[in-house]
């Protein structure tokens, strides 16, 4: 099972905490009442629902409708994965994480298998690996800028992000999660679904 390390990444939330506090100590020295005002609430997903799966290296590679869905389906698996994985690292929910790859790692390596198949047809077996490795790089680092340009509501947003993704109870629900649902609507979905 994948987990995170026990000495997470935490540069940036120190930084945000660091400007916190010095912003209340310029506002206190000042004579201003600091009021810190709470994040906005989380609308929606914190990272983009679909992932753009990159073209082949030549048009004479073709996969049909099929197969193009259910590659589709792989890459916004491993999306909200890395997704999550920034926002552990980032948010010190590391537990949740973990907790996400215990009840899903099944279908997450599915995906995975998926996402490796698609890069060895669309680029060949050796060039295949350094497209997908630099493709998985890619994605987590504009997910972590996407998540700078959040500020404080992106951990907020993860919150919510992880309790949703948490109470989802089956593959077929992280399937739905991933394709087009708010961390709302997909609570919903999950307790409405029967406990296995």
């Amino acid at each position: 099972m994948q987990t995170l390390s026990s000495a997470p990444v935490r540069g940036k939330a120190l930084l945000s905490l660091g400007l916190t506090a010095l912003v209340v100590t310029g506002c206190a020295k000042s004579g201003q009442q600091a009021t810190l005002e709470p994040p906005p609430p989380p609308v929606g997903h914190s990272y983009p629902v679909a992932v753009d799966v990159p073209p082949p290296v030549s048009p004479g590679i073709k996969f049909s409708a099929a197969q193009h869905e259910q590659v589709q389906q792989a890459f916004n698996v491993i999306g909200l994965k890395s997704a999550l994985m920034v926002a552990a690292l980032t948010c010190g929910e590391q537990d949740r994480y973990d907790a996400f790859m215990q009840d899903f790692q099944p279908h997450v390596l599915q995906a995975q298998h998926v996402m490796d198949a698609y890069f060895r047809k669309a680029s060949g077996r050796y060039s295949g690996q350094k497209m997908e490795d630099s493709f998985v790089t890619q994605l987590a680092n504009n997910q972590t800028i996407a998540g700078m340009t959040q500020g404080s509501a992106f951990c907020v947003n993860n919150t919510a992000e992880f309790q949703a993704v948490l109470a989802l109870k089956s593959s077929d629900d992280l399937d739905h999660f991933v394709t087009d649902l708010s961390p709302a609507a997909a609570a919903q979905v999950a307790s409405a679904s029967p406990a296995p």
